[in-house]
């Protein structure tokens, strides 16, 4: 039985699916399922998943990010969970690096790596995004450079399927909040691709992003009762 199942979930991803289904095959470590979350693709996304033949594909039932993360989530039967989105691309020891120091101590709950973002053509950037970023590595509780308990997510919950791009933001809080333990890994696990079409940038045009963090600001205000 495998010990770790990493999660995807497409929409019409075939201009970069490829590179991400081609860098789980090229895992310095192979004891992994994988689980595709597809929400009605049209564009050749299902045909690609057979690159990988420890695919599992489901048709997503739910709507946005958050209901095909938890519908991943309900089809991992292993104790270990990472995610990738699929335009993204892990580096080749992002597995092993994660599971050698979960293995190590059971007391560990998590770990985490450092991602670059990589653009295309740095000339056309998302708006709002920082050109500056584009240099070095950076660490980050976001769910590319995670591994964690399966666990974790009936303790602490699953993603809120009421925000569509702030749902990472909210889980990772509640997480860090958590007494679940973290390992911070000096490793480069994950690259995070920057174009025109990200959900996180175009909501930053669309004001939604803003929308949202502000609603979870809220929330933690009136649950503390001010």
């Amino acid at each position: 039985m495998s010990l770790v199942t990493v999660a995807i979930a497409t929409l019409n991803s075939q201009p970069y699916f490829k590179q991400c289904l081609q860098s789980l095959l090229s895992q310095s470590y192979r004891d992994f399922d994988v689980v595709v979350v597809d929400g009605g693709s049209s564009d050749g996304t299902l045909e690609m998943v057979s690159l990988l033949p420890n695919a599992k594909l489901v048709l997503q039932s739910g709507r946005g990010l958050a209901a095909a993360w938890n519908e991943g989530i309900a089809h991992c039967s292993t104790p270990y969970i990472g995610f990738l989105d699929s335009d993204d691309w892990w580096e080749p020891t992002a597995l092993s690096n994660h599971m050698s120091v979960l293995l190590s101590d059971a007391n560990l709950d998590y770990s985490t790596g450092m991602f670059r973002f990589f653009a295309e053509d740095p000339g056309a950037l998302p708006y709002g995004f920082k050109p500056s970023l584009l240099d070095g590595l950076h660490q980050a509780l976001m769910p590319g450079c995670f591994v964690g308990k399966r666990d974790l997510f009936d303790s602490i919950g699953l993603f809120d399927e009421s925000l569509s791009v702030a749902l990472d933001i909210q889980w990772f809080h509640d997480l860090k909040l958590s007494s679940a333990r973290r390992y911070e890994l000096d490793a480069h696990v994950l690259n995070k691709r920057v174009h025109l079409s990200n959900l996180l940038y175009t909501s930053f045009e669309k004001g939604t992003y803003r929308h949202e963090l502000l609603s979870l600001v809220y929330r933690r205000l009136k649950s503390k009762g001010l």
